[in-house]
């Protein structure tokens, strides 16, 4: 924040030059005997020179920041350096006439002198406002910056502990389907812990991304539903309607699973006759349309409307959602049919 930027030097080089043909203007009308020429060399010689002191001035402000606290001795340091700038700047100035134009410099100079040192100080006042006003709204900004960066990252943080919270959740289901095939088809668990390792694997690898191209998505999901066919065979029936064009883009990462698994949860598993699970994602107006539906094929509600697990869940699902597309999507759960359990969701369409 300190460091000047080439273009506020840019800038800074460009007002004074402004501010120099101003000066000479003003000094050619005011005065009739002085050429535009003249009065241009002499704002020129005048002015660049306070120029070049307004970058020290600069820094002074940066040692004397009023933006994170006030003291009555920073206006005590500021009034004795308007003075030794006012009195450095006059000298200076002069001099440089008398190398022009000799003693006739010195004669004119007695004219202005005092005048000159007061504007001097009021100059002096006038930049530390600027560039207080400037290294205020810096830092507002900086604070600003810094801030919606923290928030990022919290938001980060925040949906890897989400997603870290639902990954117990697959493998302890899963680990008690192999166990009940263990001694009555042990061919079949050895085929489930090789489909498990490749879904711990795939886990591992995409643990880190907060959003996945969704082919990707729905490969992790298939590694899922095919370990839970082979545990419920027949009575699981899975339906998939993708939109081929979606396959590319930006998707929540894991949050497909755990839908699938709260449908094969409560609407497979507590089902008697098993049930039908069905997944489409679609792409309407700019936006992904997901909705999973289970369908029970029992004649009276299996879904545990009130199971903690779930609500739990669904929770921590919105609440992914929420962090990623902050009022950005929709999602709402439909349990007005019997033995239907219906979630849909938006969100959307990004590249990736």
């Amino acid at each position: 924040m300190n460091k000047i930027s080439k273009k506020a030097i840019i800038w800074g080089f460009l007002s004074w030059t402004l501010w120099v043909l101003i000066y000479a203007i003003t000094l050619t009308v005011q005065v009739k005997e002085v050429s535009f020429l003249i009065g241009l060399l002499s704002s020129a010689n005048t002015n660049y020179i306070y120029a070049f002191f307004s970058i020290f001035i600069w820094y002074i402000c940066a040692k004397l920041p009023i933006e994170k606290e006030f003291r009555v001795s920073y206006i005590i340091a500021h009034i004795i350096l308007s003075l030794l700038i006012s009195v450095l700047w006059q000298f200076l100035t002069i001099f440089i006439w008398y190398l022009a134009e000799g003693d006739i410099a010195l004669e004119y100079a007695k004219t202005f002198v005092y005048w000159q040192f007061l504007f001097g100080i009021i100059i002096y006042f006038g930049l530390i406002s600027i560039f207080y006003v400037i290294r205020y709204n810096n830092h507002v900004r900086e604070q600003e910056k810094q801030r919606a960066e923290l928030q990022i990252l919290m938001r980060e943080a925040e949906l890897k502990a989400l997603r870290l919270q639902m990954n117990p959740h697959f493998l302890f289901n899963s680990l008690n389907s192999i166990n009940a095939l263990i001694f009555s088809e042990p061919q079949l668990a050895r085929k489930m812990i090789t489909q498990l390792s490749e879904l711990l694997r795939m886990s591992f690898e995409i643990h880190e991304q907060l959003t996945i191209p969704l082919h990707t998505e729905l490969e992790f999901l298939h590694k899922y539903i095919a370990i839970e066919q082979v545990r419920f065979g027949d009575k699981m029936k899975y339906i998939e309607h993708v939109d081929s064009s979606l396959l590319t883009k930006s998707f929540p990462a894991m949050i497909l699973q755990p839908l699938i698994e709260n449908a094969v949860k409560h609407g497979i598993g507590n089902s008697r006759h098993g049930g039908e699970i069905e997944l489409r994602v679609v792409s309407r107006n700019s936006r992904i349309q997901c909705m999973v539906k289970n369908v029970s094929r029992d004649t009276f509600d299996t879904y545990q409307k009130d199971n903690n697990s779930s609500k739990t869940g669904i929770k921590n699902i919105v609440k992914r959602l929420e962090l990623l597309y902050p009022d950005d999507h929709t999602f709402t759960i439909d349990q007005s049919k019997q033995n239907i359990f219906k979630i849909d969701f938006e969100i959307p369409l990004k590249m990736r």
